[in-house]
């Protein structure tokens, strides 16, 4: 009786440590996914720039409400895109640089009047945005060469 009682035992606990060892992801990072999002800070504006998968736009959305200003890059068909460069400025000059933005960026700037400059495949726009107390997203759509 002994005898089957600790094997049962010992088949319990291998079933057991199988289940939480599958349950446990690898430590180990996969190379071909990006790494999650992180607040950035240039000349003391704090910033994340990411977005490349769901699980990434939903931590940028997770972190997002003390990020005033929200961009959001699209091409025309809708994919998401990313800015070769992005400058923040206001009436005292830029605030903010960025490369590779996007597809989300986020940037926590302070109530106010601002100029926003988007540079994609050679080509510049500029935007004026008045930021208030409210979040503001501006849903950019580049040009199709975004993409290529």
């Amino acid at each position: 009786m002994y005898k089957n009682l600790r094997l049962a035992s010992a088949l319990a606990l291998a079933l057991a440590c199988a289940d939480s060892s599958m349950a446990q992801p690898s430590l180990a990072a996969d190379p071909g996914v990006p790494p999650p999002p992180r607040v950035r800070s240039e000349g003391g504006i704090e910033y994340i720039s990411g977005g490349a998968g769901e699980e990434a736009r939903q931590q940028i959305a997770a972190q997002g409400a003390a990020f005033h200003l929200r961009i959001v890059f699209s091409v025309p068909g809708g994919a998401y895109a990313v800015a070769d460069h992005v400058d923040i400025a206001h009436a005292g000059g830029k605030l903010l640089g960025v490369d590779a933005a996007g597809p989300m960026l986020v940037v926590k700037v302070p109530p106010g009047d601002y100029t926003v400059d988007v540079t994609t495949a050679g080509k510049s726009e500029r935007r004026p945005i008045r930021l208030g107390t409210h979040a503001v997203t501006l849903n950019w759509r580049l040009t199709d060469e975004a993409t290529r």
